[in-house]
């Protein structure tokens, strides 16, 4: 059984930026696991830290539930601080998440892109690229977008491949497990802007912005790798569009 670690800033983090992917591999029988790095207790202007801390808590659970996620492991990081943290506490995290991915072996580790807007979005990227290169193990690296335009920033040669994923079949499936996270639907609408962002995608990661199918969600691989095949065998349609953004395969306005 082919396994993956999907590591969230936020509890609603990998369902808005690729639970589309997430529901297909799913749907192949892969074994997810969900780490999450924060408690998510900033969430809203309406609701208090300490309580909403709790309602996201069952909310996230909601989802495993719905969805089928055993495996689950939170370092309830008090959100908005995990950018901040001194050296110390942040070797620590990183020797748990070592050890998280050792004991699963996952072919894929799945984590936030380095250009996302919130710094501890950023942080938890830097944070999961340092235990994935001193893990002993060597699963495929790859990047969801949760509220940025994706991958057009990454350091020279950090990403290998960028794929688009056509999720219209699993939208009303992505939507509704969105929706679960009441909280964060209510203050900011959420299931929305992600349909929005989706269909965005459809269209600015299409040659010649031909429309071939209504919803998207793109991915970047780091660097591809033997578990490469196994990820996208057991999606339904990906397309390599790393070189696409422009329209025209020239290579002095790429990148």
């Amino acid at each position: 059984m082919p396994k993956a670690i999907i590591i969230n800033y936020h509890d609603d983090d990998g369902i808005i930026g690729m639970g589309g992917t997430l529901i297909q591999l799913l749907e192949k029988g892969w074994r997810i696991m969900y780490i999450q790095m924060t408690d998510g207790r900033h969430g809203s202007n309406k609701i208090s830290p300490n309580k909403l801390r709790i309602i996201r808590a069952k909310e996230a659970k909601e989802e495993r539930e719905f969805l089928g996620i055993d495996k689950f492991y939170n370092f309830d990081i008090e959100d908005g601080t995990l950018g901040k943290i001194n050296r110390k506490k942040r070797d620590k995290i990183i020797e748990k998440l070592i050890k998280l991915i050792e004991d699963l072996k996952p072919n894929i580790v799945f984590l936030p892109g380095k250009t996302e807007a919130h710094i501890d979005h950023r942080a938890t990227y830097q944070i999961g690229r340092e235990a994935i290169k001193r893990s002993k193990i060597k699963p495929l690296e790859v990047y969801y977008c949760a509220w940025f335009f994706p991958f057009l920033k990454q350091d020279p040669g950090a990403i290998e491949k960028v794929l688009r994923i056509p999720i219209d079949k699993q939208w009303k499936k992505k939507r509704r497990t969105i929706r679960l996270h009441t909280s964060q639907e209510k203050e900011g609408g959420y299931s929305q802007l992600v349909e929005g962002l989706n269909v965005y995608f459809s269209l600015i990661y299409s040659p010649y912005r031909k429309k071939t199918c209504n919803k998207v969600e793109v991915l970047a691989v780091h660097k591809v790798n033997k578990n490469y095949e196994l990820f996208v065998k057991d999606l339904e349609e990906v397309g390599d569009v790393t070189k696409i953004f422009h329209g025209r395969k020239f290579k002095k306005i790429q990148g």
